[in-house]
C-alpha cells in the first residue's frame, strides 16, 4: 500500500513538473507574438507592439499594413533576427530591411534609442505592385 502510495506521489509531481514546464515556455513563446493585421510578421522577443499606432488597410490591390514596436533592443540585433526568421517564413531578401513574398513587400526601420532609450520598430507591408 505505501509503495503504491509512493509510485502516486513520485507520478503526480511529474505531472505538475510537466505543467509548469508548458505553462513556462508558453510565456516565452508568447513573448514575441505576430504584428496585428500582418497576415505573422513576427514581432522581435523583446520588444512590444505599440497596437495604438498601427494601420491596417485592405483594398482590392492587397493589404497596407504600418504596425510599430518598442523595447530595449539594438538595429543589430532587430536586423539579426528578422534576417534570420523572415526567410523561414517565405520571405526573400531585397535589401537591408527589405523583404519580398507572394505580392508583398515588407520594409523595416529601426529608430534606435527615441523613446526613453527604447527602440522603435516600424515595419510597412505593402503590395508588390
Amino acid at each position: 500500500m505505501v509503495r503504491i502510495f509512493l509510485i502516486f506521489s513520485k507520478a503526480l509531481r511529474l505531472l505538475f513538473f510537466c505543467g509548469a514546464l508548458m505553462a513556462a515556455s508558453s510565456v516565452f513563446a508568447s513573448e514575441g507574438g505576430f504584428f496585428t493585421g500582418s497576415g505573422g510578421v513576427p514581432i522581435v522577443p523583446g520588444m512590444e507592439e505599440m497596437k495604438e499606432l498601427g494601420v491596417v488597410f485592405d483594398k482590392p490591390e492587397g493589404r497596407i499594413v504600418e504596425a510599430f514596436a518598442s523595447g530595449h533592443l539594438s538595429q543589430v540585433d532587430v536586423r539579426e533576427f528578422y534576417g534570420r526568421t523572415l526567410p523561414q517564413l517565405g520571405w526573400d531578401v531585397v535589401g537591408e530591411g527589405l523583404f519580398i513574398r507572394e505580392g508583398e513587400v515588407l520594409k523595416i526601420e529601426i529608430l534606435e534609442g527615441v523613446e526613453n532609450s527604447r527602440s522603435i520598430l516600424r515595419i510597412i507591408l505593402a503590395p508588390s505592385q
